[in-house]
């Protein structure tokens, strides 16, 4: 008989205010805790809507950012001056304020396609401390979470033990859910699985009771089920309608 799963821990707050404010606390004691037993912490953060109030608030906290290191958990392929981008929402958001001295490692290059730029964004991320100190993720109403979508060009490999690469390009079918944003890059489940803590972050009742039955069902396709087979008791969701 295996080792027994460990479940997730899964809080269900009242309010916005209450959801960003307890997120910023785990993730900042997570990234206190790193710096002050080995002098150094890494977060690795999603894009989207929902984390954008909580990178705002955790540049405020005091730490010292200056021994953080900042890298993305999945990014489109475009340049950081496009909408799309989840590097610019992190300069705008998280790299201000007291975290402005935070070092952030961009996923996307110079190289045309993501294909291209794999070898180069693996080598950058390969100097990322691990374990990473905290992860923050985002799932989508089709159960992805990073850029692991299904039926996907690149996903079997982004989700197989045997690939040690820590990124992994991507390029999604259409859907409502990717838009326009077909290719991109995101880290693995190998990268993934390296690390202490992630902090999940749903919004309304629809991603909530998706990623429940998620969790009640070990046979689940859903990517997210995936990543709570991976993390256990070290991934923390945090829910608020």
């Amino acid at each position: 008989m295996g080792p027994k799963f460990q479940t997730p821990t899964f809080k269900k707050l009242d309010d916005k205010t209450q959801f960003v404010r307890l997120a910023v606390d785990i993730i900042g004691a997570r990234l206190l805790e790193d710096i002050n037993t080995s002098g150094r912490a890494s977060l690795l953060v999603s894009g989207g809507s929902t984390p954008g109030p909580v990178y705002s608030e955790l540049s405020k906290i005091d730490i010292a950012w200056d021994k953080v290191t900042l890298g993305l958990v999945d990014e489109r392929w475009v340049a950081q001056t496009e909408k799309g981008s989840n590097a610019a929402l992190i300069c705008n958001t998280l790299q201000q304020n007291k975290a402005a001295s935070a070092d952030f490692y961009p996923m996307k290059t110079q190289h045309k396609t993501a294909v291209d730029g794999q070898p180069h964004t693996e080598t950058f991320y390969q100097t990322i401390p691990r374990p990473y100190s905290v992860v923050v993720l985002g799932m989508g109403n089709d159960g992805h979470t990073a850029s692991w979508f299904f039926d996907a060009d690149g996903l079997t490999q982004a989700l197989s033990s045997d690939n040690k690469n820590l990124v992994q390009a991507i390029t999604a079918k259409p859907s409502p859910i990717t838009g326009e944003y077909l290719e991109r890059m995101t880290l693995t489940l190998t990268a993934l699985s390296q690390c202490k803590c992630a902090v999940l972050l749903l919004t309304g009742a629809e991603k909530r009771n998706l990623f429940i039955q998620a969790l009640e069902n070990p046979s689940s396709p859903l990517p997210i089920r995936t990543l709570i087979d991976a993390l256990g008791e070290r991934l923390i969701v945090l829910s608020v309608l």
